[in-house]
């Protein structure tokens, strides 16, 4: 085989791997594993704020606003906002508004704000 054939078959060979890569469809993860399998809806966590404080939930939904440097978000389902602090966790993520993105982590109410703290994220 000659120089062009090697290139051309490397080349190929080259494309086809990061089509695959590209295929995956794992996403990203940053922090902890989520390990809780039933999803708490904004509106459950907005109305009755007291009762969640302090518990772990799972969250869906999609990135409406990022910090620029990724450390916090508004994550939006079909029932409401929620602001998902990602700092105290140690947690950074790249600027991905409008992915969707599964969380879980802690339900804090600070004075009259509910959020929560992040412990784990994958961003589909």
């Amino acid at each position: 085989m000659n120089l062009r054939g090697k290139t051309i078959r490397m080349g190929l060979l080259v494309l086809i791997g990061a089509l695959l890569a590209g295929c995956g469809g794992g996403g990203e993860r940053f922090g902890k594993e989520i390990v809780i399998d039933t999803t708490t809806q904004a509106r459950d966590i907005l109305s009755r704020p007291d009762e969640f404080n302090g518990k772990t939930v799972r969250m869906e939904g999609e990135i409406t606003r990022e910090c620029p440097t990724g450390c916090w978000l508004d994550l939006k389902d079909e029932t409401g906002v929620v602001f998902v602090d990602l700092a105290p966790s140690g947690l950074a993520i790249p600027q991905k508004v409008g992915s969707k993105i599964v969380i879980e982590g802690k339900v804090v109410k600070r004075r009259e704000k509910t959020m929560i703290i992040a412990k784990g994220v994958e961003i589909k």
